[in-house]
């Protein structure tokens, strides 16, 4: 009834403010709020207002019966020490010191409360303030005489270290944990665990001591015997693997396949491919080798350069009845690849397509590049076109770029833009890299100037977006046929006709291949044409560059000429020169 909601609201607004006050001024500083405890019999209020004015009497007095005013408030200054920000902008209490209110005044509840707090702090940035927190909570810890120290210092370092290895802090935890690890006792599983994997991510030297704290103590998980291998994978450390496989085996340890094969990926990666076979030859994993087993090691001998044993492990899985995958194909053909055995890898594509597999476009982008690399550049382009006249096996950008480069280091540029062409026929959109491979083409032999005009043209047609790059790669082509009025014209026009101003290492690029070829009144043009984009406010020019310029044109003759370039540019105080 109304009524009784009415009297119970007085009955307890009447309590609170009776005991609000001393709980304030013994336990919490001065900025803890009244508001707190309205709070909490607002809370109460909604729940008469559910269940009954009588039951949430009952509530009432059986929270208040087991609540300890210090719990609340020793939780909101643990609060206020993690970020101090959510109070201070703030009306009412937070939704931590809610919860905590109705919480026995327990060593559970309080611990709870400071690892909380503690992995809050890291979560918000604040990893590096450890050392410091950490003391804190201690502090607080040892003010209640039922609580172990050093418990409680186990529980906080291991709450810290969990949450600085989610936010990859992994330094930030091992300077955690030397700042306590006089006071933690033996630790724990979880703190051991997670520092051999901070470790593993940062100094591999602490490897060895928190693997064997962690397994004085307890057997290692999976992940745990994972980084173990990638410690010693990283060391080349296969004499010392074989002790400690051979440790665990008489400890009885049994490793997953899944595990073993996430350990051979390690040892793939680091290129050592020593240790991923005597992981796949120890009797610690009972479970039966598979074709993602043997596509590792694999793997391991592809980065580790032997493609022979590639093909030795290939055998060996076909001889055990396992059927290769598209996986084991691309290995294969990367291993080729890299050793530059074209004919092996032909014929390894050819197998795959006997396989009954389909070859994906990864399979032929790699095998394209094989063609490529061997100077089999019309085969390469017969496999393009095999490509696009497939459905599941569409070219992307990096195949149209492996045949387009390979044209245009030849100078073989019309190939590289009829190339490009598709690409864009395709709908896929060429990059400033790809325009910029096609304007390098015509470095690779003397081209015509009107030849790279076009393909100038040409690629701002099909959406070039001109950079300094593109113009160093235009001034070096034309300086090849000593074209300098077509470069200078280049130069002059730029800021209208690509939208960019040329900088002053591309008119200096310019003047020296004028200087090379003995043509010094050009270079003395191109000084000026310089001088003229500063003039236009475009660019600036820095003392070096300019006086760097005048010793050039003074080298062939021209010293009167650029002197008075120069003091033109000193007299536009642009720079001081």
């Amino acid at each position: 009834r109304p009524s009784a909601i009415l009297l119970l609201s007085a009955v307890l607004r009447t309590a609170a403010d009776s005991t609000e006050q001393n709980v304030v001024n013994a336990v919490v500083a001065p900025e803890a709020s009244k508001s707190h405890d309205t709070f909490i019999v607002e809370g109460f209020l909604e729940a008469a207002c559910t269940v009954g004015a009588f039951v949430a009497v009952a509530a009432a007095k059986g929270a208040f019966s087991h609540w300890s005013p210090r719990a609340p408030f020793q939780r909101l200054r643990a609060d206020k020490l993690v970020d101090d920000s959510e109070d201070s902008h703030s009306s009412g209490p937070s939704k931590q010191f809610l919860r905590s209110v109705a919480r026995p005044s327990s060593s559970p509840s309080r611990s709870t409360s400071e690892t909380d707090a503690l992995a809050a702090a890291v979560r918000s940035g604040r990893a590096w303030e450890l050392p410091w927190l950490l003391d804190k909570a201690r502090a607080r810890a040892q003010e209640y005489s039922d609580i172990d120290i050093e418990i409680c210092e186990v529980e906080h370092l291991t709450s810290s270290i969990r949450a600085c290895a989610a936010r990859r802090c992994f330094r930030e935890a091992l300077r955690a944990y030397d700042h306590v690890a006089e006071r933690i006792g033996e630790g724990s599983v979880g703190i051991w665990s997670l520092l051999l994997y901070c470790s593993a991510e940062t100094e591999f030297r602490r490897c060895g001591y928190f693997w064997t704290r962690l397994c004085s103590i307890a057997q290692p998980a999976g992940q745990d015997f994972v980084n173990m291998v990638r410690w010693k994978a990283h060391l080349g450390d296969s004499e010392g693997l074989r002790v400690v496989l051979s440790q665990l085996k008489n400890a009885g340890f049994q490793l997953t396949g899944l595990d073993r094969n996430r350990a051979l990926a390690v040892c793939a990666t680091e290129g050592s491919l020593d240790l991923a076979e005597l992981l796949s030859e120890s009797d610690i994993c009972d479970a039966e080798m598979d074709t993602v087993t043997y596509n590792t090691l694999m793997k391991a001998a592809s980065q580790a350069g032997l493609p022979e044993r590639c093909f030795e492990f290939s055998s060996q899985m076909k001889k055990e009845g396992l059927m290769p995958s598209e996986m084991t194909f691309g290995i294969l053909l990367d291993a080729c690849i890299a050793a530059k055995d074209f004919t092996t890898a032909r014929q390894t594509f050819e197998d795959l397509r006997k396989s009954g597999i389909i070859p994906n476009a990864v399979h032929f982008t790699t095998f394209l590049k094989g063609l490529v690399c061997s100077g089999q550049l019309i085969a390469a382009e017969a496999l393009l076109e095999e490509m696009l006249n497939s459905s599941g096996t569409q070219p992307d950008l990096v195949t149209y770029s492996i045949l387009v480069k390979a044209y245009a280091d030849r100078g073989e540029v019309s190939s590289a833009v009829r190339i490009l062409e598709k690409m864009v026929g395709q709908g896929i959109t060429p990059d400033a890299v790809m325009f910029n491979i096609i304007l390098t083409g015509c470095c690779a032999e003397p081209t015509d100037a009107g030849e790279i005009s076009r393909v100038l043209n040409w690629s701002l047609q099909y959406g070039l977006k001109p950079s300094t790059t593109t113009l160093s790669i235009l001034v070096k082509a034309l300086s090849q046929t000593e074209s300098w009025d077509s470069a200078c014209e280049i130069l002059e026009t730029a800021p209208r006709r690509l939208g960019l101003w040329p900088e002053a290492r591309i008119f200096a690029q310019l003047l020296q291949g004028c200087i090379k070829s003995g043509n010094g009144r050009k270079a003395v043009e191109v000084y000026s044409l310089m001088a003229k984009a500063v003039k236009s406010g475009g660019i600036t020019v820095d003392e070096v560059t300019s006086t760097k310029l005048l010793r050039l044109c003074g080298t062939c003759g021209q010293h009167e000429a650029a002197c008075r370039i120069h003091a033109e540019l000193c007299r536009l105080g642009r720079r001081r020169c």
